[in-house]
């Protein structure tokens, strides 16, 4: 880089320093999430059948940890990457499916983290905070109104991403479960009243359209 370009940059960096702080702060939380529910939660390894079952999914069973969080019905990924990533389930909701389901559900979500997703999901608000510095060197004037006219722009970018990222993960799960047995945990979690329906403006796509794509691409 030329002398002026790196002066320029560290004037960026230094003038918004604050905005660079959140980014870098978000990405420490989503990098040490894994370790801050494992120590603000109990947590314990799955058992021996469900090890099998999670192997047979292609799911590192070292990689998930039943999560002891009361009726909590739930899974989630925490972490970057499958390396440091874990998955957690909770102990709710493999009383609620059979160890196949609960197996399908765990695939999907450590589908988040082998396809990357969470980084891929903090690069919105990244590119997001990149946009607003840029313009302001732009239009120096009016930098609320910069950041206001990106607004809207990220948060379409911010859905799309996440409902493509859930699709992914689904076929992630479909490759090496089946679309059978993930449709079916879904469905049997909604019946219960576990699943919220995605709606137009939600950042997960619809329930109906989940279901159908994972049966379809299963041969039903």
């Amino acid at each position: 880089m030329s002398q002026p370009t790196l002066t320029a940059a560290a004037a960026l960096l230094t003038t918004w320093w604050e905005l660079w702080l959140v980014v870098v702060c978000g990405v420490a939380a989503a990098a040490t999430a894994p370790l801050v529910v494992s120590y603000t939660h109990r947590t314990r390894a799955p058992t021996a059948t469900q090890r099998r079952r999670l192997a047979a999914a292609g799911v590192p069973p070292d990689r998930v940890r039943l999560l002891a969080a009361g009726d909590a019905v739930g899974a989630f990924a925490a972490g970057l990457s499958p390396r440091v990533g874990r998955v957690f389930v909770t102990t709710a909701l493999c009383a609620e499916l059979d160890d196949t389901e609960v197996a399908a559900v765990a695939c999907h979500e450590y589908g988040h983290l082998a396809r990357r997703h969470v980084p891929l999901r903090l690069g919105v608000p990244t590119v997001f905070a990149a946009a607003w510095v840029a313009g302001t060197q732009v239009v120096p004037q009016s930098p609320f109104l910069v950041g206001l006219a990106l607004l809207v722009p990220t948060i379409v970018l911010s859905v799309v991403a996440a409902r493509w990222t859930e699709f992914d993960a689904d076929g992630f799960a479909r490759t090496r479960t089946g679309g059978e047995a993930l449709a079916n945990a879904l469905g049997h979690l909604a019946a219960a009243g576990h699943v919220v329906d995605g709606g137009r403006l939600s950042r997960h796509p619809s329930l109906d359209g989940r279901i159908g794509r994972l049966r379809r691409d299963h041969g039903e």
